[in-house]
């Protein structure tokens, strides 16, 4: 577990401070309780023509910190209802818009898992409703209607005969 802690907008501004009064960055890091390199890092990458801005330099971070993160692929509005379209309106499967997209584009856009994750959690449910009035789930339009899928490991038990007697128990 990483013990790393990111500089607060607070912490920034007395770093600014600091640095107006000429401290060295020893005597900076020794009175902020932060490591040397942690203040040396944060200087060297939020400073414009060597001058430091704690507003820039919060912007800066922030900015880094969002790009870091995995984007959702549905938050893409043409996206979205592009897999919208195609799934409600022409029916097709989580499969087949995964792969038309990817031949289509020439790299994989969105995975057949992603869809369905989107299915599942409801994404489409309100425009199921909007286009069809009847229909309350989106997961009502898979090919399996939304019905639970079974495991490998689960035995069915439906339709068995129950042997009563084993055949070297009998006369």
């Amino acid at each position: 577990m990483s013990h790393y802690h990111h500089l607060t907008i607070l912490e920034r501004e007395k770093l600014a401070i600091y640095l107006a009064q000429g401290l060295s960055l020893t005597k900076i890091a020794a009175t902020l309780k932060r490591n040397k390199s942690t203040i040396s890092r944060e200087r060297k990458r939020n400073s414009v023509k060597e001058q430091y801005t704690p507003c820039l330099a919060q912007g800066k971070y922030a900015k880094r910190r969002k790009a870091c993160k995995p984007h959702r692929k549905l938050d893409d509005k043409y996206l979205s209802q592009l897999v919208e379209n195609k799934f409600l309106d022409h029916q097709w499967s989580p499969e087949q818009i995964s792969m038309r997209l990817r031949r289509e584009r020439g790299v994989p856009v969105i995975s057949t898992a992603t869809i369905y994750r989107a299915i599942y959690a409801g994404v489409f449910d309100a425009a199921t409703r909007r286009r069809y009035p009847g229909v309350n789930k989106a997961k009502r339009k898979l090919r399996h209607r939304g019905k639970p899928r079974h495991n490998k490991a689960e035995v069915e038990r439906r339709g068995k005969i129950i042997i009563s007697n084993d055949l070297t128990d009998r006369p």
